[in-house]
């Protein structure tokens, strides 16, 4: 009698060590999508956070920088220096400096596509971050070939008299998922600063 319940309880043993296993096998997945999620998740929030802190420090220097023919130039470099943490500069796939039309306005579907507007806006790449001040070519105004040519820092508007113009920096970057876990290569992000020229009164 006592080896006949001796079998029967091995045999349960054995049946809960499989269901146990089963149970883990079906949950696995699930428990690695959560971790996952998590990781990629956090990562991309620090990378949004980087980039919002990158614009607004763009912003201010462009505010601060009024009128100043290399305004963009300065704009650009306090936006590398901010985005030290995504070194990555292929992931920065477009700057916009435009001009604002209010303090929460964003630039026109034609900026955020790449294409320059006269008088509205400029374009710039991740790889434009550390192009020399050289290239902004000209001094009181933007030469044929300047890449701040659209919309060029000597004809912004910072005359207290008339109202400053707002200045904005737009920014698009690339996160690309590091577990490979979801669908697709990444997420975008999108965010923008918007600053009013420092007003001037001899300007």
């Amino acid at each position: 009698m006592g080896r006949l319940l001796a079998r029967r309880r091995a045999r349960r043993a054995r049946g809960e060590r499989g269901a146990a296993l089963t149970e883990f096998v079906l949950l696995a997945p699930i428990l690695v999508l959560i971790v996952a999620g998590v990781l990629e998740y956090g990562m991309a929030w620090r990378d949004s956070m980087t980039v919002s802190n990158a614009l607004r420090s763009g912003a201010r220097v462009g505010s601060n920088a009024g009128r100043e023919r290399s305004a963009d130039y300065d704009i650009l470099k306090s936006i590398e220096a901010a985005m030290r943490e995504i070194p990555d500069t292929a992931r920065v796939q477009r700057i916009v400096v435009y001009k604002a039309d209010t303090a929460n306005s964003s630039p026109t579907a034609t900026c955020m596509a790449g294409t320059p507007v006269l008088g509205l806006c400029n374009v710039y790449t991740g790889s434009d971050m550390s192009r020399p001040l050289s290239d902004f070519s000209g001094t009181t105004s933007c030469g044929g070939t300047a890449p701040d040519r659209f919309w060029c820092p000597t004809t912004r508007q910072n005359q207290q008299a008339l109202g400053a113009d707002y200045l904005g920096v737009w920014m698009q970057v690339k996160y690309n998922y590091l577990t490979k876990v979801f669908p697709g290569p990444g997420l975008t992000i999108k965010d923008r600063a918007i600053m009013r020229l420092e007003p001037r009164l001899d300007d």
